[in-house]
């Protein structure tokens, strides 16, 4: 019995590939530079190289799979996003119609119920149509705001004890630590008594406004740090200049836009079995600490 897992050198895939040798189960891999992965996933893994939006890449390194773990990542050299999301979700079922594969666990994002305006969700919403028009038994994901986001501040909070972002402080959405997502995944890669085709919202341990998420990170830090909304044009330039297509740039910008909407919430309402417990106080002292720490101080130690 094999489990596949794709984009197994990043947050979600590498840990549920790590979880899942951990526990003794069969595991395959697809990557696109095998140099990247985790010494105990190359070492314990079978490792096929290719992409994830090839259908034969993905068709090959899925035959007489029993499971497989999707995951679209991020592409910020396309010229046309939803374009290659689609090509992903059709990859996807390609593999998964060739080789039968009776469970799939996609990761997709809350708010992929809307065909439009949101931006790469919505791109996320096609897989999911893709995914369902092939799979018997598949759980899509419909996972929060990435408390990994912030790992992208760290300068800004080192630095100006500020946090940067599209939105207003008082905004509040559900923030999830990507470690938490992983751990579900990798629970129903392994009791695969599921079936049918179903959506799991996933939304961390609480709602946090962007004031109280700054708030949080300076009482870790003993420091104060605040939230600063931006402009959406300084945020798609921003992308630009870390290298995203003009395409890319705005997708995003609409995604932000439509999150920022007082009148946007999941279609999966907070339950217990959708509660994670990774505290974004907990994410903020084992993820955050070591990269806040002043270079000088670092390189001393």
């Amino acid at each position: 019995m094999t489990i596949v897992v794709t984009t197994p050198t990043g947050n979600t895939g590498g840990r549920i590939a790590q979880q899942l040798i951990a526990a003794g189960e069969k595991v395959a891999v697809l990557v696109r530079d095998p140099a990247r992965l985790a010494d105990v996933i190359r070492q314990n893994a079978t490792v096929y190289q290719g992409s994830v939006d090839d259908p034969e890449a993905l068709t090959q390194a899925t035959r007489n799979a029993d499971a497989l773990y999707l995951v679209v990542p991020y592409n910020f050299g396309t010229f046309h996003l939803r374009q290659w999301q689609r090509q992903v979700g059709e990859a996807a079922a390609t593999a998964i119609a060739t080789n039968a594969i009776p469970h799939v666990v996609n990761l997709s994002s809350n708010g992929a119920h809307l065909p439009e305006g949101m931006g790469p969700i919505s791109g996320l919403h096609a897989v999911e149509q893709s995914l369902n028009a092939v799979a018997a038994n598949v759980v899509h994901l419909r996972p929060g705001f990435f408390m990994e986001n912030y790992l992208m501040q760290v300068d800004a909070i080192r630095t100006a004890h500020q946090v940067f972002m599209p939105i207003a402080g008082g905004r509040r959405l559900a923030m999830i630590a990507t470690q938490d997502i992983a751990d579900v995944a990798t629970k129903l890669l392994r009791d695969r008594a599921w079936g049918g085709q179903s959506v799991l919202g996933l939304h961390g341990a609480a709602d946090l406004s962007f004031d109280e998420a700054a708030q949080i990170l300076g009482q870790v830090f003993n420091q104060p740090v605040t939230h600063v909304e931006t402009t959406l044009e300084q945020f798609r330039d921003t992308l630009m200049q870390l290298g995203a297509t003009g395409n890319v740039a705005a997708e995003y910008v609409e995604m932000w836009s439509s999150l920022a909407r007082s009148d946007y919430t999941p279609a999966e309402p907070r339950t217990p079995e959708t509660t994670t417990p990774t505290t974004f106080a907990r994410f903020v002292q084992d993820k955050l600490s070591l990269l806040l720490i002043e270079p000088a101080t670092a390189q001393a130690n």
